[in-house]
């Protein structure tokens, strides 16, 4: 059973923004000041402290020896006459500062704490330990989720926001045609003409590649004959990241629509040579594709996989290749469809999205877009 689409997203966006959270809150003035809080109250000296505020008691103060004084001298006063010691304690005893004392000190234990600092700062980290923020870090930190999220480094981003094909990440062409021939070029068993980037549009912040019936003239590769210009009754186009990004092993994910009819659409990857070839999807004649070709003359390979591909059509899922020196995993919405052990690549390869009409496929349900959402590229970090 693949898991919804939305769900799996909805899942990995809601870890990563939380992950970003616990980060952002682990460095804020919010925490410092409650770890602050927690490593006074917590300290002997605090401790102390507010052991003596609870124990003192106005018979062992200063302030009630000097009222026991007062009261004596005032025995042996005569009249009027007051000696420089009792004056002085009379005014002692008159000012704010005793009486403030003798009555915080005359105070239940409990209630004289209450009045204190010491009680005001153990009043605001407990409420501060159980506010929202500081439970969810810690119950956060204890579980810590994001032990995978910080094994990997994004490298590549992409999310279509800019409504235009960014230029210095994406060609519009096949390497190898730019590269040997600047024009792109259809294969032999093509019907549709890969325009450069004119079958490239933007809806709602998505990217779509086109194949529609439309007449173009260009080269395409025939067996016998090697390239030979040709003229076609439909167009299609391409994307790649061949001149701006390649990488060797890690985590390439992109979320895509394939049409339902019989458009051929793919997400695949490639190298400096035509082999190895990985289709990390690729959605043909109803089928859903996950192959891999490799080797090279002779000794070339193919490992193909398929499913039935209708609950496929028209609905946006995230297929994923992850790619270890000793393995290949294919995924859909985090669920594993294929595994592939033997031939792994070893150099860097980059990523392709293309759509076009195969060799006898119906012409029905023309014009047809694949849509790609996102993609979103991870390599292991470096220990």
């Amino acid at each position: 059973m693949i898991p919804g689409t939305e769900k799996v997203e909805t899942a990995d966006d809601q870890l990563r923004a939380d992950y970003k959270a616990f980060k952002d809150y682990e460095v804020s003035d919010e925490l410092k000041h409650y770890l602050d809080i927690e490593k006074e109250v917590k300290s002997s000296d605090f401790a102390l402290r507010k052991r003596r505020i609870l124990k003192e008691k106005y018979k062992a103060s200063e302030a009630f020896r000097k009222e026991l004084r007062y009261n004596q001298l005032m025995k042996r006063s005569k009249g009027d006459e007051k000696s420089e010691e009792l004056g002085k304690l009379d005014e002692y005893i008159d000012s704010e500062e005793f009486i403030k004392q003798k009555q915080y000190l005359t105070m239940k234990p409990a209630e004289r704490y209450e009045t204190t600092n010491e009680y005001q700062k153990e009043t605001e980290y407990k409420t501060l330990k159980k506010s929202e923020k500081v439970v969810w870090y810690y119950k956060t930190k204890k579980k810590y989720p994001f032990k995978e999220i910080e094994r990997w480094d994004l490298t590549f981003d992409e999310k279509f926001n800019e409504s235009k094909l960014n230029t210095s990440k994406w060609m519009t062409q096949n390497f190898w045609g730019e590269k040997s021939m600047d024009e792109p070029y259809a294969m032999e068993d093509d019907r549709s003409f890969p325009s450069n980037g004119d079958n490239i549009e933007f809806y709602d912040n998505k990217l779509r590649i086109v194949t529609k019936p439309g007449k173009a003239e260009g080269l395409v590769w025939r067996t016998e004959q090697g390239f030979v210009r040709e003229a076609f009754d439909f167009t299609s186009g391409m994307i790649s990241t061949a001149k701006s990004f390649k990488q060797k092993y890690g985590v390439f994910n992109a979320k895509i629509k394939m049409a339902g009819g019989s458009v051929a659409q793919a997400f695949w990857m490639v190298s400096e040579t035509m082999l190895p070839h990985i289709d990390v999807a690729r959605f043909e004649n109803g089928k859903l594709y996950s192959n891999y070709f490799w080797g090279g003359g002779s000794s070339a390979h193919k490992s193909l996989s398929k499913t039935g591909g209708a609950k496929y059509a028209d609905e946006y899922f995230i297929y994923t290749l992850e790619w270890t020196p000793n393995k290949l995993t294919w995924k859909i919405n985090g669920k594993i469809f294929k595994t592939q052990t033997s031939g792994v690549p070893q150099e860097e390869m980059y990523i392709n999205f293309s759509s076009n009409l195969k060799k006898d496929a119906a012409e029905s349900g023309l014009p047809s877009a694949m849509e790609v959402d996102w993609i979103r590229v991870y390599k292991l970090k470096e220990k």
